[in-house]
């Protein structure tokens, strides 16, 4: 196997049309006050505590869980290309923004994640596409990524559903 396709074959790609124009689905994923209202597993309430929306900007939020447990996200920005993509690296982090294992698999979930979010017109509508790939991971880190590609469908869907919602298409 060549390096792109091992490349490829360790993203999960997640695609999704939304009925709504691209400009209302952009700053559904790039104004704090509507990201906060459908980011985040669903169930989770986000609060979004710092937001600079430039390439090398930062957001940093909060997901508080129905039982009580609290989370914390950051994204650090690659790439602003309004309203067509988003490109940052994704990490579970601390009250501080400070990276930190993710609470979950042992401790061998990637500590970052590439995320491309595209956006492209679909008549009246929008499909967005999600992909997300270990960024210098271990092996077992990228295996773990690997095994967890349902998991992590199962989670973007509910977090789409909560999105379409907002949109107003549910």
């Amino acid at each position: 196997m060549e390096a792109n396709e091992t490349a490829k074959a360790e993203e999960f790609v997640i695609s999704r049309v939304f009925r709504a124009p691209r400009p209302r689905v952009w700053d559904a994923w790039t104004k704090p006050d509507q990201l906060s209202r459908w980011f985040g597993p669903k169930g989770v309430t986000t609060t979004v505590q710092a937001h600079e929306l430039r390439p090398g900007g930062v957001l940093h939020a909060r997901m508080d869980t129905p039982d009580g447990g609290r989370m914390w996200a950051r994204f650090f920005y690659r790439e602003i290309s309004a309203p067509s993509r988003l490109v940052w690296i994704h990490c579970f982090s601390d009250e501080h923004a400070g990276v930190v294992r993710a609470p979950f698999f042992d401790g061998n979930w990637p500590l970052e994640l590439l995320t491309t979010v595209t956006f492209a017109d679909e008549g009246p509508a929008t499909r967005v596409t999600l992909t997300w790939a270990p960024l210098n991971a271990t092996e077992i880190e990228r295996r773990t990524f690997a095994a967890n590609m349902g998991s992590m469908n199962q989670g973007w869907t509910g977090s789409f559903e909560v999105l379409d919602g907002l949109l107003g298409g549910a």
